[in-house]
């Protein structure tokens, strides 16, 4: 994998979206709008097509992100493919429109009209999609973008590793496994590591594996070799211990191996105040044009509740922000007016009989979080974070999952990290994998990612599986 500014990119993702950008934007340079040597001097023809092709190819591939079709999911079934690449292809309906605007006067008379010359446009970036994607399933059926690791461990994190490599999705394939000796229950071990086994030797072996990476994978480190370990490194080999491999490769921490002095010595869980002041500028931005563009849905989701049960529009909760500070978030009100009347707090079930028909509609597609907006200007909390819990919740969630408190160490958001990776959690156990992704936004945390969850959560909108 490559890490840019602390967001992993897999190989094959990586090569995926760079041979669309460069089959997009090649594709519309030859064939799409030439423009006409009689209106531009020689000299800038091919600038003036290059910039044109490049911004339309990389505008389609920030569409095709948005509604998800560079997951993995979406990339095996070609059904999915289909249709995805259909509605990103129609959201860049627009952007084709002003780019034609703007192109216009450079074109030659041989361009067709402006509704002719966009059906072409599509069909092109369409062909280029579906071939691309034909070429990658081949690729990664050869198992050809894997990179292949060399396993330190036979336990129960060994187990882990092995299971990880198994899914279709892995990126990674375990080469070997490496046994320590004086440790029982070696089993299945290409290779036994001790204290006689120098760098070189190791280097030989792993790389007979076709691997160049070497994961700890030891459920007790206590005894570990560590020459053969460190001659390795000093030769080139990547090694890697268990919890920084998982993360890495799921996206997520591991809670059950986590231990408090990997959170203390990792990289990550800080941020300087230039990147909170930049973090800020971003939240104003975003969310004051967001307010603008969405005020006529505002209007129509209010004009619905009020029409549906006469009821208040919204309602306000007390919400925990960053550090324990409590603050008063509003939302629309999606569920009937007594939803708690004689009883405690509780989360929303499936098919839960309190939520109204228009709230059913708003809490699917997520209109009912935008009044959150004024919560963000008002600072109380972040656009991109955790999501913000109710004090009830988060002390009960704090008593029984550990680590849980540590997700305060950051504003929460209206979307996040966990909420486009992990459906909508009810229960102590949703609550605790939800928390996996958050202690990885939390450790991770950059403009660059905050702006990846920004273009996803379209996906999560258009495609809402698990919103209650």
């Amino acid at each position: 994998m490559f890490r840019v500014r602390g967001l992993f990119v897999p190989i094959r993702t990586l090569a995926l979206l760079l041979s669309e950008i460069v089959a997009m934007a090649l594709v519309l340079y030859l064939f799409a709008a030439p423009p006409d040597s009689r209106l531009v001097e020689p000299t800038e023809l091919f600038g003036i097509s290059a910039q044109f092709s490049i911004l339309l190819a990389l505008s389609t591939m920030l569409t095709m992100l948005a509604v998800g079709l560079y997951n993995y999911d979406a990339f095996r079934n070609y059904r999915a493919t289909l249709a995805r690449a259909t509605l990103a292809l129609a959201l860049e309906a627009p952007v084709l429109f002003v780019a034609m605007l703007l192109y216009k006067q450079y074109l030659s008379p041989s361009v067709p009209a402006p509704v002719v010359w966009y059906c072409k446009v599509i069909f092109l970036l369409f062909g280029c999609v579906l071939t691309t994607r034909a070429v990658g399933l081949f690729v990664i059926g050869t198992g050809a973008l894997k990179h292949r690791v060399v396993v330190i461990g036979s336990g129960e994190r060994a187990t882990r590793v092995r299971e990880l490599g198994a899914r279709p999705s892995a990126h990674f394939s375990p080469a070997a496994f490496v046994g320590v000796a004086d440790r029982s229950s070696i089993q299945d071990c290409a290779y036994t590591l001790d204290d006689t086994v120098d760098g070189e030797q190791l280097v030989r072996f792993t790389r007979q594996c076709g691997a160049s990476e070497i994961v700890i994978a030891m459920d007790d480190r206590r005894g570990l070799p560590v020459r053969p370990l460190l001659g390795a490194k000093l030769r080139g080999i990547a090694v890697t211990d268990f919890l920084s491999f998982y993360e890495r490769e799921t996206g997520r921490v591991d809670l059950d191996a986590l231990q408090p002095s990997w959170l203390i010595y990792s990289d990550g869980f800080r941020m300087s105040w230039t990147a909170r002041a930049v973090k800020r500028i971003f939240d104003v931005v975003v969310s004051a044009a967001m307010l603008v563009l969405t005020l006529p849905l505002l209007a129509l989701t209010a004009l619905l509740i009020k029409l549906e049960d006469r009821g208040p529009v919204f309602y306000a909760q007390e919400r925990v922000g960053l550090f324990g500070r409590r603050f008063t978030l509003h939302k629309f009100r999606s569920m009937q007016v007594d939803a708690e009347h004689g009883g405690g707090p509780q989360w929303a079930a499936k098919q839960d009989a309190r939520i109204t028909r228009v709230g059913g509609f708003i809490r699917r597609v997520r209109i009912d979080e935008l009044p959150q907006l004024i919560n963000v200007l008002k600072g109380d909390m972040s656009f991109i974070g955790p999501r913000p819990e109710r004090p009830y919740f988060v002390e009960h969630l704090t008593r029984h999952i550990p680590f849980y408190n540590e997700r305060l160490g950051v504003k929460p958001g209206i979307t996040g990290w966990a909420q486009i990776r992990y459906p909508y959690g009810a229960s102590l156990q949703d609550a605790r994998q939800k928390l996996s992704y958050d202690l990885f936004y939390l450790k991770n945390h950059t403009l660059l990612l905050d702006f990846l969850i920004l273009i996803q959560t379209v996906r999560v909108i258009l495609f809402p599986e698990g919103a209650r």
